[in-house]
């Protein structure tokens, strides 16, 4: 799949237990629903770690998980798939995060939407200090993967000196190591004037196109054009994604260019599209290997098995339900291959179709 089979990934980011309740009928407000209820494993954090692991990945998972039922269990799942090489990291006595309750989210779908129902376990800043201690631990790192910190919340970071998300960058930027960041609302609260001095020692920074507008400070009416401009602007190397209108991607030495993962044409067995943007992140990690000086041809062919990997994640429930191995992904792979080819647009070509990607989003809204 790459050019080496096994990379060591530090994976920071949320966890939590996900009950998906599934309305067998039209939803009633204020009346009796039946519903299928699902119990499963969330949070970026684990969605990251467990598609990375069950395709044999070397991953350090440093997650907001404390130690009771809920971390037990997700602990464990974890655990099934480790190895000698990061076994100091499933310790016990290491792994979770002291005093903190472990998050449970209640999911309630219908159709498209999604509504959920979260427990909040931020009321202090206690994932700091643990982030610290848990990359002593770490021997031999080839990615980083910065995900969802929901305890960098601004309204108990007053400091903004405490943050793990600025801690993790502060480490690892002076490392040949890669850094991909999938910020959530916590972070991308702080806004771009306060991340720019941080944004460039990001290898690849990934988010959907509306929080990529609100970081950047863009009205969310404005085409995506405008955007991927603001972006080129910051000189940085970056992922939109458009949820079913695909992803687009952009190499800073690629200025007035775009490199489109198409929206697959139908996904055989779809269910739900949760986690296909953290599948699309693990993907891309998986591929690039730790490069962090990352030529035309294999950022294309990266994002063409991240797109694999965030398909694959819409045929089940859940951010990290039902993860394929190693082999089950290859195969999915070559099925999709002709349908999941990146394609290079610039200039004119690039303009016309960024142009009907808003066309079709406006009506699709």
């Amino acid at each position: 799949m790459n050019a080496r089979e096994k990379n060591h990934i530090v994976v920071f980011g949320g966890a939590n237990m996900e009950y998906i309740l599934k309305p067998v009928s039209e939803l009633i407000d204020g009346g009796k629903n039946f519903v299928e209820i699902d119990e499963l494993f969330g949070g970026s954090g684990v969605n990251y770690s467990l598609r990375l692991l069950s395709c044999e990945q070397i991953v350090y998972p440093v997650l907001f998980l404390g130690d009771d039922a809920t971390g037990e269990r997700i602990y464990s799942e974890l655990k099934r798939f480790s190895s000698e090489e990061n076994s100091i990291f499933f310790e016990r006595g290491r792994f979770f995060v002291p005093n903190l309750k472990s998050i449970r989210s209640v999911i309630i779908v219908d159709g498209h939407k999604r509504t959920i129902l979260s427990e909040d376990q931020n009321k202090e800043n206690i994932f700091f200090e643990f982030a610290k201690k848990r990359v002593q631990d770490i021997d031999s790192v080839d990615s980083v993967i910065i995900g969802h910190i929901h305890n960098d919340r601004m309204q108990i970071n007053k400091d903004s000196s405490k943050l793990t998300t600025k801690f993790i960058i502060d480490h690892f930027k002076d490392k040949d190591i890669l850094i991909y960041a999938n910020f959530g609302a916590s972070q991308l609260e702080y806004g771009f004037s306060f991340w720019s001095e941080y944004i460039n020692s990001i290898d690849i920074l990934q988010l959907n196109m509306l929080e990529f507008k609100k970081f950047l400070g863009e009205d969310p009416e404005c085409s995506i054009y405008m955007l991927i401009k603001k972006i080129w602007d910051i000189d940085i190397n970056a992922i939109i994604t458009l949820d079913k209108f695909g992803a687009i991607g952009i190499l800073k030495d690629e200025k007035d260019a775009i490199f489109f993962a198409r929206p697959v044409s139908k996904i055989e067995g779809f269910i739900d599209s949760t986690g296909a943007g953290d599948a699309f992140c693990a993907g891309m990690v998986a591929y690039l290997g730790g490069k962090k000086e990352i030529e035309k041809d294999e950022f294309m062919v990266a994002m063409e098995y991240a797109r694999t990997w965030a398909t694959y994640a819409c045929r089940s429930y859940g951010g990290a339900n039902s993860c394929p191995n190693r082999y089950e992904i290859e195969s999915y792979h070559s099925k999709l291959i002709e349908d999941s080819k990146v394609v290079y647009y610039k200039d004119k070509e690039m303009r016309d179709i960024l142009s009907l990607i808003d066309t079709l989003i406006e009506k699709d809204s």
